[in-house]
């Protein structure tokens, strides 16, 4: 019995695995590639429509949220910082912005949940359009046009991968060490450090709240045990931009530094809050979530984020410059 569930078990985190750098995979193809294809237009923008932290802010969201990277969008505010082409009081809007930019893959990928029961709403599911956009893709690299091919294959493989994702993990709800992992993230903290940890290994956020959605569609999870791990994601993204500022100048580590400060304050910020939410008993942090609350959470902490440090902008750069001398 017990050789049976361990090589059930194995199936399952094999199967998971693929899943996971199939969509890793299909979302960093996709990201590079419109950055290939737009990198000139998105250096542009940086360079002259983010004159004030509020413009920064706009421009960071709305070009994280077109090219489903936050991390090209730090990464190229680095680089621009590096070259002197953008400083650093202006690279602070769109680190921000860049956060709540990359909420939409959340909402696209609660897109991906829709039941036929929603009626009209299941032509939105982008899981029906998966084997189109990847021929389409096909087709444009045998014409040689590779930059706009591997954004169709790699948005095509993201949504796959997820897809997969999804299927992998359905027997898992069944089984009890899953249910006991589950109960440990009453424990906020170990919620925060679940979601800094697993996006810190898998270099992917998106990947991070997208496992959480899914298992939200199998598994009853509930505000209580999402939101820290949501937390913790905000985090761990900052790695990647932190390796990205290694051997740049003393402003473009001020960005990376940034970047990190800004996300673990507002988690414990937010902790805070969350703890005293807890003390008062509010019964919303009991109810079940689905993907779309999930994607929801993301974008509220992210918004509110941004509302509570941008009166306090001068404030933390001053900080910054303090630190990194």
């Amino acid at each position: 019995m017990k050789i049976i569930l361990i090589n059930n078990t194995m199936n399952i985190v094999i199967k998971f695995l693929i899943s996971l750098i199939l969509f890793i995979f299909g979302i960093n193809l996709f990201s590079k590639a419109l950055g290939n294809l737009y990198q000139k237009k998105i250096k542009l923008i940086l360079e002259k429509y983010t004159k004030t932290p509020l413009k920064g802010i706009i421009f960071g969201t709305i070009l994280t949220a077109i090219i489903q990277s936050s991390t090209i969008t730090t990464i190229s505010t680095v680089s621009l910082v590096n070259s002197n082409l953008l400083t650093f009081h202006n690279s602070l809007g769109i680190m921000m912005g860049a956060n709540l930019g990359t909420c939409i893959t959340s909402f696209i990928i609660s897109l991906l949940n829709l039941k036929e029961s929603n009626n009209l709403l299941i032509f939105l599911n982008p899981n029906n359009y998966i084997p189109l956009i990847l021929v389409i893709g096909l087709i444009l690299r045998f014409k040689g046009k590779k930059n706009k091919s591997e954004v169709l294959l790699g948005f095509g493989l993201f949504m796959l991968g997820l897809l997969m994702i999804g299927k992998s993990l359905e027997p898992i709800k069944e089984y009890a060490w899953f249910k006991n992992l589950l109960s440990s993230f009453n424990n906020p903290i170990i919620g925060v450090l679940t979601g800094l940890v697993a996006t810190t290994l898998i270099q992917s956020s998106s990947a991070t709240i997208a496992i959480l959605q899914t298992l939200s569609e199998t598994t009853k999870l509930t505000y209580y045990t999402t939101t820290p791990i949501i937390m913790g994601e905000n985090i761990g993204t900052c790695l990647t931009t932190l390796v990205a500022s290694i051997n740049t100048s003393k402003n473009a580590k001020k960005v990376a530094v940034s970047h990190l400060l800004y996300n673990l304050i507002g988690t414990i910020i937010f902790l805070i809050i969350f703890y005293l939410a807890k003390l008062f008993n509010l019964e919303f942090l009991t109810n079940s979530v689905n993907s779309f609350k999930i994607a929801l959470i993301h974008t509220l902490f992210n918004f509110f984020s941004i509302l509570i440090f941008y009166p306090f902008l001068h404030k933390l750069e001053k900080l910054i410059n303090y630190l990194v001398r």
